[in-house]
């Protein structure tokens, strides 16, 4: 594990305190030494700060089942049964869902309500519920974390104006979330989340530089950029799906032409397969079914097209990997492979570094996953979460 550049100085506490946890929960096993070698904190430094959060009940000593051998059993740390826990909450266009994560994000709880003919008081009602449901049993709530469909204005918690959300637009997500609980809530699009949910607890883990791309109604992407999230306050960074393939194609409700997803949308390619088959399948039985020659060349072109967009992408941000989530998970392995083929072949720099193609760990759940990780972040990066920042205008 490569140090992760802690610091020693007293105005610095909060920091260190949530480069430690946020190790403890990423990993298994470590001890104190660990944790002094792996963030170049002094031994002291890091004995101070485990004793407090084992005061505050965060985290908690644990002694492993010794093999053989002489000598004293080590002393790790584990996050603490009792540690509070993080509400995370995913909406998107079927319906919300609400978890309770813990720090380690395991999930606790879950609660989901899918929408039918909706409007913004009946999506707050629904949402409002779930969170009820859930915080009545579990007081210890340190914030909460929410995926959400875009686009978004990050910096103040709205939602614009997504595409076909029920007329919904200019919605203060945040601010209604935080007044109803109390909480601090964090908030972002669904494909950030899944990509930094990836890299916290998934498949990114191992790359500092990697693109998420989720296959949905939409063509979404999240970018990890030196093991960050590149994000800025509007919200609109990774939109692959409005990457123009053709310049003289079809018109897009966006105002361009041409774009990915007019191509490789999910209804697009749903209406491709049943249109060559006559099946009335989802796009994971078509997965199943790629064996057919129908069905494979169907997924072929779509996989190439979406290619074409990467290759674009790759040349821009030269990622190590692309990860590939959300409806993309029901691939069959062969198609990312010729996908990784296709991006390698024709990149720039071909002989420079072949850049990796895998599936998401967390697959379809990627964006509730990333929920809770927004928080974590926070958290990992402050070392605390402010939860008196709003006023409870209802209490659970």
């Amino acid at each position: 594990m490569e140090k992760t550049g802690g610091m020693n100085n007293q105005n610095l506490k909060y920091r260190n305190r949530g480069l430690l946890l946020k190790l403890i929960c990423t990993h298994e096993g470590l001890s104190r030494v660990h944790l002094a070698q792996d963030t170049g904190l002094t031994k002291m430094a890091v004995t101070n700060i485990i004793a407090e959060l084992i005061e505050q009940g965060y985290v908690v000593e644990s002694t492993p089942s010794r093999n053989t051998g002489v000598g004293r059993n080590p002393i790790t740390l584990e996050i603490a049964p009792d540690a509070p826990k993080v509400l995370g909450i995913q909406i998107s266009r079927e319906g919300c869902t609400a978890v309770l994560f813990d720090l380690k994000l395991r999930i606790q709880m879950k609660r989901f309500i899918p929408f039918l003919q909706e409007d913004r008081a009946s999506i707050q009602d629904k949402l409002f519920w779930m969170v009820d449901q859930i915080s009545e049993r579990e007081p210890n709530i340190l914030g909460c974390g929410v995926s959400v469909v875009g686009p978004l204005d990050v910096e103040d918690g709205v939602v614009l104006n997504p595409p076909n959300f029920f007329g919904v637009s200019n919605w203060p997500l945040r601010k209604i979330l935080s007044e109803h609980t109390g909480l601090e809530v964090f908030l972002n699009n669904d494909m950030n989340c899944a990509a930094l949910g990836e890299k916290m607890f998934g498949a990114g883990r191992d790359f500092h530089n990697f693109l998420y791309v989720g296959l949905s109604v939409g063509i979404g992407s999240g970018i990890i950029e030196n093991d960050g999230l590149y994000q800025n306050s509007s919200g609109f960074a990774g939109e692959l799906g409005h990457t123009s393939i053709d310049c003289e194609g079809l018109p897009c409700g966006c105002g361009n032409r041409g774009c990915l997803e007019e191509y490789i949308g999910m209804p697009i390619v749903l209406g491709r397969l049943r249109a060559v088959t006559g099946w009335d399948c989802s796009f994971p039985q078509f997965c199943d079914r790629a064996g057919d020659p129908r069905v494979d060349a169907v997924l072929t072109d779509m996989l190439g097209k979406l290619a074409h967009a990467l290759v674009n992408a790759v040349n821009l941000l030269n990622p190590q990997a692309i990860l590939i989530g959300h409806n993309g998970v029901y691939l069959p392995e062969r198609y990312l492979i010729f996908l990784e083929e296709e991006i390698n072949q024709r990149k720039f720099s071909q002989e420079y570094r072949k850049i990796r193609v895998r599936k998401s760990r967390f697959g379809v759940d990627s964006s509730l996953y990333g929920s809770g990780c927004v928080l974590l972040k926070h958290l990992f990066e402050n070392g605390k979460v402010e939860q008196d920042a709003y006023v409870r205008v209802n209490p659970l």
